[in-house]
């Protein structure tokens, strides 16, 4: 059974509800950021509120419903993430959802579409706030919430399976074993070894987006994803390089497509391409 969720929202959507006081846009950045672009939005280092503090592993509901509150996120809010780039915004609504969370939009397009429509921004328009005075309840999350994401042992075991299709989400040469890091990052690391999982078909993440970073139409995901995914599998199995490209792609299959059977390897390609043992191809 697909899960009930809030969503994706447009900017123009968002824009109308700007003057809501209970509206909490959450902007999920790539690296520290600096003021919000968002007028009355919060920032944040998108490890700062995804990840334990010292393992590698998704911060908890109960930590995860802390970290809300303290950017005025609980009972009552209206709460949308947005992402800088968009990608850091939908790693964060597939760890709620995991944990269980549904009550939390994505922006489709994040801080790129806000820019490229001109919407309002902080530092132009002033916005008055109500943060939560209660915290999120913290959710039980189900074996629904918890098979959105999938692990490397379990990857391992469906190689070769004819039910179960892998998309790799990374650019072309990353895909090919040319790189490790994008073609534009300075220094090519994120792994030990280059190449991909077996069998693995790529999806390059930004074909799903138009030129604004906002995901394209049903019908246009719908014709792209089928030239990867063949017939009607038991299982799609998400990765890139560290999971935020491949949560995108799980929005867009999940959300947009309506697809029940998508899972995220959350290690993806960081942790695969640096295990003793674990077979890769070019």
């Amino acid at each position: 059974m697909p899960l009930i969720t809030h969503g994706v929202v447009s900017v123009e959507e968002i824009v109308q509800q700007l003057a809501n006081p209970r509206l909490v846009v959450i902007e999920v950045h790539a690296t520290q950021p600096s003021a919000p672009l968002i007028p009355g939005a919060r920032a944040v280092f998108w490890k700062d509120l995804a990840w334990h503090p010292l393992e590698r592993e998704l911060a908890d509901g109960a930590e995860l419903s802390r970290r809300l509150f303290d950017l005025g996120a609980g009972e009552g809010s209206r709460i949308v993430l947005a992402g800088d780039p968009t990608q850091f915004a939908a790693y964060l609504l597939w760890t709620l959802r995991v944990r269980g969370y549904e009550e939390v939009s994505y922006l489709d397009g994040g801080l790129e579409a806000w820019r490229a429509i001109g919407a309002p921004t902080a530092d132009r328009l002033t916005v008055t706030r109500e943060p939560a005075t209660e915290p999120l309840p913290v959710p039980v999350a189900t074996d629904a919430h918890e098979a959105l994401r999938i692990g490397r042992d379990e990857v391992r075991g469906l190689l070769g399976a004819d039910d179960v299709v892998l998309l790799d989400y990374r650019t072309p040469q990353e895909y090919s074993g040319e790189r490790v890091s994008g073609p534009t990052a300075p220094i090519d690391h994120g792994a030990e070894r280059h190449g991909r999982i077996p069998g693995a078909k790529p999806l390059f993440f930004r074909e799903l987006l138009d030129e604004h970073g906002r995901l394209k139409s049903a019908d246009e995901l719908r014709e792209l994803v089928g030239r990867s995914v063949d017939g009607d599998p038991r299982l799609i199995v998400n990765y890139c390089r560290l999971s935020h490209r491949s949560t995108l792609g799980w929005i867009a299959l999940s959300e947009v497509l309506g697809l029940d059977n998508v899972r995220v390897y959350d290690g993806s390609w960081t942790e695969w391409g640096s295990i003793v043992g674990f077979p890769i191809e070019k």
